[in-house]
């Protein structure tokens, strides 16, 4: 080391250890996305998943009822097709002021329990559409059609073929 504190005149200390961080992320990064153990898709199969959609207006009530193909975000890739659609008043949980916990209506707004078929692949982890979307319950997912865009949570998935 010479009187600046670099190995050889060429290196210090704090190079090395940013060179060493650097390699260290770069592990880090490979570990991580690389391309470890994957689940083997065991087979194709046609889905029949049921989406609850909570707290909507009667446009988007009307717009799920015409039904249509399912598409992924960006409107290119059909993901699936609405079979039915089941229509409630839509309800909200609320505590009162002496702690009892009571339901009421929601005005002008609706609960839809939409039907949906779809192709996908079943792996050893669960059920994917053919745009990698996870088919799990309780998930969120996005239901975009040609006349409606809208989310709901996923209660139910089985497989019909």
């Amino acid at each position: 080391m010479d009187k600046n504190g670099r190995i050889k005149g060429k290196f210090s200390i704090i190079d090395i250890a940013v060179i060493v961080l650097v390699i260290a992320v770069i592990a880090g990064i490979v570990i991580r996305f690389g391309s470890g153990v994957t689940s083997a898709v065991t087979s194709d199969v046609t889905f029949k998943y049921t989406v609850k959609v909570n707290g909507v207006r009667e446009f988007t009530v009307k717009g799920l009822e015409k039904k249509g193909y399912i598409t992924d975000k960006k409107s290119t890739e059909k993901i699936g097709e609405i079979q039915s659609v089941e229509v409630s008043e839509a309800k909200i949980q609320s505590t009162t002021a002496n702690g009892t916990i009571e339901w009421s209506t929601l005005p002008d707004r609706y609960q839809c329990v939409v039907t949906i078929i779809a192709d996908g692949r079943e792996s050893e982890d669960g059920y994917l559409l053919n745009d990698t979307t996870e088919l799990s319950v309780g998930r969120n997912v996005d239901l975009i059609t040609k006349y409606v865009k809208t989310s709901g949570d996923i209660i139910s998935v089985e497989v019909i073929d």
